[in-house]
């Protein structure tokens, strides 16, 4: 379902500033995780934040968010057995969204999921980067920018045809090496959420990875 193509700003009741299309497509994943976890009120950091440097000027703009896997109400949970629906449905509500662990952006950043809304007309140059860019998403990567670029560990960009109609492609190489011009491994036909063979391989079992000291809130990157 293609998100609407509203940029109004609107600020979340945790004082977060996103645009209607963000917001749209949250609700939208929300829709399709179908639990517990609010997905708006897990929200950490949003859009239109610039100077956060931990967040390699991806929130600059709009179209980005970050979004606590903490259970909301009981902190010290995290929420291990939610993660692959979390992240399967802010894929299929289409943004490029990833888990990012304990430690992984600096010491003591913590565990959180950062999304990048494909699409989006006021994203940053950093954050359409992420999808686009060497490390980008569509390029089968992590989105973080770093050499050389990490393999997305949750399998291949989900494309939908509103996406292929704005001009985006798996860019991932070919075994002969030529990346193809619009191939779609996970392709959603426009109408409802289809069954999906698509793989959330989180390594090593995220759930049995528990670092001994897992840091508070807030996020980046």
């Amino acid at each position: 379902m293609r998100p609407p193509d509203d940029y109004t700003r609107v600020t979340t009741t945790g004082g977060f500033v996103l645009n209607r299309r963000t917001l749209w497509m949250l609700e939208y994943a929300q829709e399709l995780y179908g639990g517990s976890h609010d997905l708006v009120r897990a929200i950490t950091q949003g859009s239109y934040s610039p100077g956060e440097t931990a967040s390699f000027g991806t929130h600059d703009g709009g179209g980005a968010v970050d979004l606590s896997v903490r259970d909301l109400n009981d902190w010290s949970h995290i929420l291990f057995d939610d993660l692959d629906a979390i992240l399967l449905a802010l894929r299929q509500a289409g943004f490029a969204a990833w888990l990012r662990e304990p430690n992984e952006l600096y010491d003591g950043s913590p565990i959180h999921i950062h999304a990048i809304a494909i699409g989006d007309a006021q994203l940053s140059p950093a954050a359409q980067r992420q999808l686009t860019g060497p490390e980008g998403y569509f390029r089968g990567f992590n989105g973080l920018p770093v050499e050389p670029p990490i393999p997305d560990p949750y399998g291949g960009p989900y494309l939908c045809p509103w996406m292929l109609d704005m001009g985006y492609a798996d860019l991932r190489p070919t075994p002969q090496g030529d990346p193809p011009a619009s191939a779609a491994p996970h392709q959603d036909s426009g109408g409802s959420p289809p069954v999906l063979s698509f793989r959330l391989l989180i390594p090593s079992a995220v759930g049995t990875r528990r670092p001994r000291s897992i840091p508070a809130e807030p996020t980046a990157g």
